[in-house]
């Protein structure tokens, strides 16, 4: 049977499943089953989709990718859409909803979280599906999912959130960086503190993962 969908409505450090408020597993399932079967073989197109906005159902750009990958627990499918996202082919950068719903499913069962982001007047998710990283950690494989921000933010500060499905366990994270003229961008705070709710093999593979990946101002697709 498939778990409740957590929904994630503000930025928060990294958080392990039970402690978000939970909707109707069954309906949101049924929701995310019907995205699945319309929208894999064009998920590097903006597709169409009419979510409520506020009091109104709206009609709003989609991303919606898709990955299979094997480790311990057999075939995992990985699923990811992105509501209303930065559009590479306009120049608007908010709206009155902006959010990334992701879902691995496996033979113990189906893990799903969904994240709203609450301040999309400002700005909204920006989503790169090749950046979805698949690590092996012993034989199990944790789904790495960034996802970035458009506006609303200095040049010198940069955003990025993760989330992090392993162990049919979900984490999400947000971490804010400080990219001086001329130096590495640096985690305002330590990546140890932000990152200490996850499980020790993985918090410690992403804590060198990110110090690697986010050095340079280009990394956070805010240019």
């Amino acid at each position: 049977m498939a778990k409740p969908i957590k929904i994630h409505n503000m930025p928060v450090g990294a958080i392990p499943r039970g402690y978000i408020a939970t909707i109707s597993g069954c309906i949101m399932f049924m929701v995310l089953l019907l995205f699945t079967t319309t929208c894999f073989a064009t998920s590097k197109k903006y597709l169409q989709d009419t979510v409520r906005g506020g009091s109104e159902l709206q009609v709003f750009d989609t991303i919606v990718t898709k990955r299979v990958y094997q480790d311990a627990y057999g075939k995992n499918t990985l699923h990811v859409k992105v509501t209303n996202p930065c559009n590479a082919d306009s120049s608007r950068f908010d709206g009155v909803l902006t959010q990334i719903e992701a879902r691995v499913k496996n033979k113990k069962g189906s893990t799903s979280v969904v994240y709203t982001y609450p301040y999309s007047q400002m700005s909204l998710i920006y989503f790169v599906k090749e950046e979805i990283h698949i690590q092996n950690l012993g034989g199990r494989k944790a789904a790495i999912i960034p996802f970035y921000y458009c506006g609303g933010y200095e040049s010198y500060d940069m955003k990025v959130s993760y989330i992090v499905i392993y162990g049919n366990k979900d984490f999400i994270f947000h971490l804010d960086y400080y990219c001086g003229e001329g130096e590495d961008c640096k985690p305002v705070q330590s990546l140890k503190v932000t990152l200490s709710g996850l499980p020790k093999d993985i918090r410690t593979y992403l804590i060198g993962y990110l110090t690697k990946k986010h050095k340079s101002r280009a990394s956070f697709h805010q240019e």
